[in-house]
């Protein structure tokens, strides 16, 4: 697989043993090929329905876990026509399956047969399944404080959690430190392949909406997989003509914590760490400071995007909103239909605007996430 850092520009084949750039920066996919509809296995309808264009080192799964092309659904929520995109629906009940699912099988097309990550929730999940699907050992490393329902959840597939006390940054640290000797880093903010994956949700929505891109997409962001995932794929479909622009990327984050926010309002061009305000209810987003915050801040640039900050009365207040038209999701995924009463005054009646949902209510109530432990 070929990568690339954006933070000092070197490119290569993806490593193992690298799992970041020298400089420190994150790798992204690099000369991804290019995009052609004749190339589109039609009967699959999973992400490897786009497998030759993804830059992995294949392009049909290693073992099949039933991962995208989720459906979407139009509902109206004060008066605006939106779309609704149900990535919870995924095997894991997050969008987070999407790129774990062509990280997984890119590592291990690679060789690699223990994982290692440190998550809190959605991500040490998605982990946790692909690797009792694929037969694997996992180690997760989780703060101690993480939300019971979801450490019952990555348990269950039967993967080694480590609970590691005091700081979030504590989890992070443990696991890149047994990185080498006892495995294979499966870094959701790090890897390049889990990067791959999330671009398939570009290439679903042009698909799904009849060869047209959104004019909106509304997304909750922490270290922004998805949100980046989204922008690589629409800008390949705009680099061969099939689409005139891209849309509009909006980045939601509780108001507690929201250092892309403060980044953006500040005309930034990095993502400064910061501290938390006080605990937030959209515990899947409680991030200080993002892995790929300049990248993030190109993107809502580049596509003439914004930043919503949300507090945490209205982040409950969409929840239920939601719950109301039959969709029930966890607090994270409630900021981006939050943020709609924020931008409306943006959007004419024409628009199609598109939230992707990503993590189902049913992964249980929460723990409110600190920044000061991430």
């Amino acid at each position: 697989m070929r990568v690339r850092c954006n933070e000092c520009g070197t490119e290569g084949e993806f490593q193992l043993a690298a799992w970041r750039c020298s400089c420190g920066g994150a790798w992204e996919p690099a000369r991804l090929p290019e995009f052609d509809p004749s190339r589109i296995f039609v009967q699959d309808f999973s992400i490897w329905r786009y497998g030759r264009m993804l830059g992995l080192d294949i392009d049909r799964p290693i073992k099949r876990m039933g991962v995208g092309w989720t459906p979407i659904v139009p509902v109206e929520i004060s008066g605006q026509k939106i779309h609704l995109k149900l990535e919870y629906l995924s095997p894991s009940g997050s969008f987070k399956d999407r790129g774990v699912n062509a990280m997984v099988n890119q590592l291990v097309k690679m060789g690699a047969n223990l994982l290692v990550e440190d998550s809190s929730g959605n991500a040490g999940a998605s982990l946790a399944a692909h690797s009792a699907r694929f037969g694997i050992k996992s180690k997760i490393f989780v703060p101690a404080y993480a939300s019971p329902n979801k450490l019952a959840q990555i348990s269950i597939y039967g993967v080694d959690v480590v609970p590691i006390e005091g700081l979030r940054s504590a989890a992070e640290n443990a696991a890149q430190a047994c990185v080498g000797k006892d495995g294979i880093y499966a870094s959701h903010a790090y890897n390049p392949a889990y990067l791959a994956g999330q671009i398939t949700a570009a290439w679903e929505l042009w698909e799904q909406l009849n060869r047209h891109v959104p004019d909106w997409v509304i997304s909750p962001v922490a270290q922004g997989g998805q949100f980046l995932g989204l922008w690589f794929g629409f800008k390949h479909l705009l680099e061969v003509g099939l689409i005139d622009r891209i849309p509009r990327m909006v980045a939601v984050q509780p108001a507690r914590i929201a250092p892309l926010f403060n980044a953006w309002c500040q005309g930034l061009e990095e993502v400064k760490s910061i501290e938390a305000s006080g605990p937030t209810v959209a515990e899947g987003v409680a991030i200080s400071h993002p892995v790929r915050g300049k990248r993030l801040l190109q993107v809502i640039k580049d596509t003439n995007g914004m930043v919503v900050a949300i507090d945490e009365d209205a982040i409950l207040m969409a929840q239920q909103d939601l719950a109301r038209h039959g969709y029930y999701i966890e607090p994270t995924s409630a900021l981006a239909i939050a943020a709609l009463n924020n931008i409306a005054e943006y959007f004419n009646r024409t628009d199609i605007i598109v939230v992707p949902l990503t993590g189902n209510g049913l992964k249980g109530k929460p723990k409110y996430g600190d920044g000061s432990k991430d």
